[in-house]
């Protein structure tokens, strides 16, 4: 089952978000997500949140289309987003999470942490807008694109090891990245496929537009 998380960050791309949306079997929204379901026209199956961010009167015109309302008390330990995606792991085969950049840096970086639950269940979890695709591996991704296409590797733990890169302008065979050392950054597709392996560590990939 796949499940999209909408979050209250930013989104510039509505017709972007909607078309993701779109193939999803089930929404969550995390409380101010809300406001960009309303714009994008669509109901979601549960609202998630301590509601601090989303107004009463939208709340309930959601709670009169049926709409399942979870709340939580403002003063918690974790963020809205952080209670979807743990909801969202019980059921999901996939999950994909809009909203989740903006200016906000440190709810974005914090969203970006949230990609390292999916890994223990098996579960892909992605953060997608109109500019990125941001994953997290541990062992191997096959990225799809076009040549030229841009994807940046960035480790998550101190070191990552046994990294190897193939189909990209700058391809890597075993060797290590190390935090505070982002020499992963803007490689680029060569092929229409590129491989990425790792033998330990965590590995953020992220193919991006400028």
């Amino acid at each position: 089952m796949k499940t999209v998380i909408i979050s209250g960050g930013d989104i510039k791309d509505y017709k972007f978000c909607s078309d993701i949306v779109k193939s999803a079997d089930r929404i969550i929204c995390a409380d101010g997500g809300t406001s960009h379901a309303m714009n994008m026209r669509l109901t979601p199956d549960v609202i998630i949140g301590d509601m601090d961010s989303s107004s009463a009167e939208l709340i309930d015109y959601f709670r009169d289309k049926n709409v399942e309302v979870i709340q939580y008390p403002v003063e918690k330990d974790k963020t809205d987003t952080h209670i979807c995606v743990e909801y969202a792991l019980d059921f999901s085969t996939e999950i994909i999470i809009l909203g989740a950049t903006g200016n906000r840096i440190d709810h974005m970086l914090a969203n970006i942490s949230l990609l390292k639950l999916g890994i223990a269940e098996d579960i892909p979890i992605s953060i997608i807008d109109s500019n990125n695709h941001i994953r997290m591996i541990k062992d191997s991704i096959t990225l799809q694109g076009n040549k030229g296409d841009i994807f940046s590797l960035i480790p998550y733990t101190e070191k990552v090891e046994g990294v190897s890169v193939k189909g990209a302008h700058y391809e890597l065979d075993n060797v290590v990245m190390e935090l505070g050392d982002p020499y992963g950054v803007s490689n680029c597709f060569e092929e229409e496929k590129v491989e990425i392996t790792l033998k330990k560590g965590y590995l953020l990939v992220i193919k991006t537009e400028d």
